[in-house]
């Protein structure tokens, strides 16, 4: 007994180490966080791995990027697949033409995903640094989502009556 359990537990180790994104859109879906069929199209069509450093583990949680688990690395932030999959799942129904703000957007990742099934429609993202904001407009710029617009700035300091009305709005806020 003692034996086959450890052959499970190397087993999950090593389907984490050798993920991939369409082995980490399968996981989501056995798992239940992603559950409708524009949704799962929508991680099949976003490599999770194209928003973060090349080669590089999060230097807090020492995962792969295919695994079930936050990223982060100075400021740049993922969070872990599950988390996205519940909240694009909680979106629904998106709609070709709805406009969507994240707040947190980090690498872009979840914009992108959001895209997928919005279309070119309004895509903003709002973040507080610099760097995270360069980071995102360069990775969506390279899948030819120029229509995801990156904005540095802090959700405290908005003035709602200048802006405009979002058909979903998705809110990251770190740990404290």
């Amino acid at each position: 007994m003692h034996t086959a359990l450890h052959q499970r537990i190397m087993a999950a180790h090593e389907d984490e180490v050798h993920m991939s994104n369409e082995r980490m859109v399968n996981q989501l879906r056995r798992s239940g966080a992603l559950r409708s069929q524009a949704c799962v199209d929508a991680f099949k069509a976003v490599d999770r791995a194209h928003f973060w450093i090349r080669g590089l583990r999060s230097e807090i949680y020492g995962t792969e990027v295919y695994g079930d688990a936050p990223l982060r690395y100075g400021k740049l932030h993922q969070s872990a697949p599950h988390i996205y999959a519940r909240a694009l799942e909680a979106l629904m129904p998106l709609k070709t033409g709805m406009s969507f703000l994240n707040i947190g957007s980090g690498t872009g990742y979840f914009s992108s995903l959001v895209a997928e099934i919005l279309g070119d429609g309004v895509n903003d993202g709002l973040e507080l640094w610099p760097e995270n904001v360069a980071h995102a407009q360069e990775r969506c710029n390279m899948l030819g989502k120029h229509h995801i617009t990156f904005n540095v700035g802090n959700v405290y300091q908005l003035d709602v009556n200048l802006g405009m009305r979002y058909s979903r709005i998705y809110v990251w806020l770190p740990r404290c």
